[in-house]
């Protein structure tokens, strides 16, 4: 098992993070424990070129297991800026234990705009639901503590973690006919946005929708029984709007869908409606490949539910 550490560094009302330039994916600062050395220490260590807050300011947050981050699929093992060999987040890569700390930023300390090879952005916690943190259980458990800062422990599942469908999911029939079953509950606008929403976002994942996929949706969003409920003119108004965007601004549309999806927040019945209508569009086709399965991880984020327990 890999040992990491990251710290939830709080300023004002934003939270620290860090990324590469041009990369997409943001991470908390921190890094990997040495063989022989404790937490504390590695987060010191990881933290010195910060200079920001001491270890006398850290309060345990909790403990993250996973397998790693489906966005970093193909990711090649990184070697940490300490020197220390690591293996990138990726499916069927290391079982990785994360330990969260977290602080408030020093009054008087100025934040700096890098740390190591990385740019230090300090995003409003508010933003972050629509806002790319890898590993995906570790965003979670993120997400979680700012709003009930209480330690929590959430255990190793994989198909949170990575979205590892497998021969174990329901069959696309059955999920079919469970969102069948909840029709009359599956009527209001914001269901309606989420769930057009979330299919551009699965069917968009690799960066393209051929027109064949294209015509298929239509076709879907006209049919299926959950979605007759609304006008089919505006089911493809809607899904053309959202194509039409994620091909001019893939970031920006993104954000924009991530941000209806928010807006299901609370309503679990209608929230794991439209994340189950986003697996049946993932499968319906008999291939789900990682990069539709992260988005849907992604998703869950943004409805508010946990991967492992709503899916």
């Amino acid at each position: 098992m890999q040992l990491d550490v990251r710290l939830i560094a709080r300023t004002g009302e934003a939270v620290l993070l860090t990324r590469r330039s041009a990369e997409a994916w943001y991470t908390l600062p921190g890094g990997p424990v040495g063989a022989a050395e404790g937490a504390a220490r590695a987060l010191g260590r990881h933290l010195d070129a910060l200079a920001g807050p001491t270890a006398g300011r850290w309060t345990f947050a909790g403990a993250v297991e996973h397998t790693g981050d489906a966005a970093d699929e193909g990711a090649s093992p990184a070697v940490d800026p300490s020197g220390e060999s690591w293996e990138r987040g990726t499916p069927g890569g290391r079982h990785v234990l994360t330990l969260l700390f977290a602080t408030d930023w020093p009054d008087g300390v100025e934040v700096p705009s890098s740390w190591r090879d990385r740019e230090v952005g300090a995003v409003s916690v508010d933003e972050l639901v629509v806002t790319r943190l890898a590993p995906l259980p570790v965003a979670w458990a993120t997400r979680r503590w700012l709003a009930e800062p209480h330690p929590l422990w959430r255990r190793l599942a994989p198909a949170a973690a990575v979205a590892a469908w497998s021969g174990s999911r329901p069959p696309v029939a059955s999920l079919r006919a469970q969102l069948a079953a909840r029709r009359d509950q599956l009527k209001g606008r914001r269901f309606r946005d989420a769930a057009v929403a979330v299919c551009a976002l699965v069917a968009a994942a690799d960066g393209r929708i051929d027109p064949a996929e294209r015509d298929g949706l239509r076709a879907f969003l006209a049919t299926d029984p959950v979605m007759t409920n609304f006008p089919a003119d505006e089911l493809e108004q809607l899904f053309e709007a959202h194509v039409a965007a994620l091909a001019t601004d893939a970031d920006a549309a993104r954000r924009e869908i991530l941000a209806d999806l928010a807006k299901l927040r609370g309503r679990t019945t209608e929230a794991t409606a439209v994340l189950r209508l986003g697996e049946v569009i993932g499968r319906i086709d008999g291939a789900f490949p990682p990069v539709e399965q992260a988005v849907l991880v992604e998703a869950a984020g943004a409805l508010g539910l946990d991967p492992a327990q709503a899916l």
